[in-house]
C-alpha cells in the first residue's frame, strides 16, 4: 500500500532538469540586471508551458491581500513560487511585480559547513539580498519567532500583496498548518486567499479560493487556512485531511439544509 501510495506522489513531481536549469540560470541573470517577478513569471510559462489557472477572479481586484499556498515539494520552491506569480498575472498583473514572498530564514548556528555549502549559502543569501523589495524574512524555523519580522509583514501586508506558506516546511502532500500560522494571518485585515499548488505529469496547476471569511472563534483560524487549502487539491496530496474535509462538508451541508 506504502509503495502504490509513493507511486501515486511521484506523478506530482515536475522532471524537467534542462528547463529547470534553464530557470535557474535567468533567474540569476535577472537578479543582476532585472530584477521582476512579473518578468520570471513570463518566463516561466515560456519553459514550463501555460499553467492551468481556477479561481483568478477570485482573487481581490482592488487593494492588497494575501495568498496562503500550500508549500509543495514537487519541485523547487522558486519554481511553486513562478507558478503561483504567473496564475496571479490572469487576475491582478498590475501587483505581481510588488508581491512579496514571506520565506523563513534559520539563523546561522555558528557550525562550520564544508566549502561547497557555504558557498550555496552565501549565494541563496546574495540573491534574497537582491530580491529584498519581494521578500519578508521570517525566522519560522527557529525557537522564537522575531517580533519585529511580524510587524515588517504586517506593515507591508497593508501595502501590498503577501504569499505566505502556512506549513512552513514543504512537502509534497498537505501537512499541518503551522501554530498561529491562521491566527497571524487572519491578524493582518487584509483578504486572506487560500490558494493550492500542484504538477502533475508536467503540468503545473494553481487554484484559487474563496477569501476566507473568519470564524468568530480566533482559535479557529489555523484549522479555517487548511481546510481552505486543503479542498483545492487533489484527494492525493491531502491524505492527512480528508477526514476533516469529510466533516467539514457534513456540517456545511447540515447547515445549507
Amino acid at each position: 500500500m506504502a509503495k502504490t501510495a509513493a507511486r501515486a506522489v511521484s506523478a506530482y513531481a515536475s522532471k524537467t532538469p534542462f528547463r529547470k536549469l534553464a530557470f535557474i540560470v535567468c533567474l540569476l541573470i535577472a537578479t543582476v540586471f532585472r530584477r521582476s517577478a512579473g518578468f520570471m513569471a513570463r518566463l516561466y510559462e515560456r519553459l514550463f508551458g501555460k499553467v492551468d489557472v481556477v479561481g483568478a477572479e477570485l482573487i481581490p481586484q482592488t487593494g492588497s491581500f494575501t495568498l496562503a499556498v500550500n508549500h509543495f515539494h514537487g519541485s523547487w520552491t522558486p519554481f511553486v513560487v513562478a507558478a503561483v506569480l504567473a496564475a496571479v498575472r490572469r487576475g491582478r498583473p498590475e501587483v505581481v511585480d510588488d508581491i512579496a514572498i514571506v520565506i523563513g530564514q534559520r539563523a546561522d548556528n555558528g557550525k562550520k559547513r564544508f566549502f561547497i555549502a557555504r558557498w550555496i549559502r552565501a549565494a541563496v543569501l546574495w540573491v534574497l539580498e537582491k530580491w529584498k523589495h519581494n521578500i519578508v524574512n521570517i525566522p519560522l524555523g527557529n525557537k522564537t519567532v522575531s517580533i519585529d519580522s511580524l510587524r515588517t509583514w504586517k506593515r507591508v501586508a497593508k501595502e501590498r500583496p503577501t504569499l505566505v506558506f502556512p506549513e512552513g516546511l514543504a512537502n509534497v502532500t498537505f501537512e499541518r498548518v503551522r501554530p498561529n500560522a491562521g491566527v497571524f494571518a487572519r491578524s493582518l485585515d487584509v483578504p486572506c486567499v487560500p490558494c493550492a499548488v500542484w504538477c502533475y505529469q508536467g503540468q503545473w496547476h494553481v487554484q484559487f479560493g474563496e477569501p476566507i471569511l473568519w470564524a468568530e472563534n480566533p482559535e479557529l483560524s489555523d484549522l479555517q487556512v487548511g481546510l481552505s487549502i486543503a479542498r483545492l487539491l487533489p484527494a492525493d496530496l491531502t491524505p492527512r485531511w480528508q477526514g476533516l474535509l469529510d466533516r467539514w462538508q457534513r456540517a456545511h451541508d447540515a447547515g445549507s439544509a
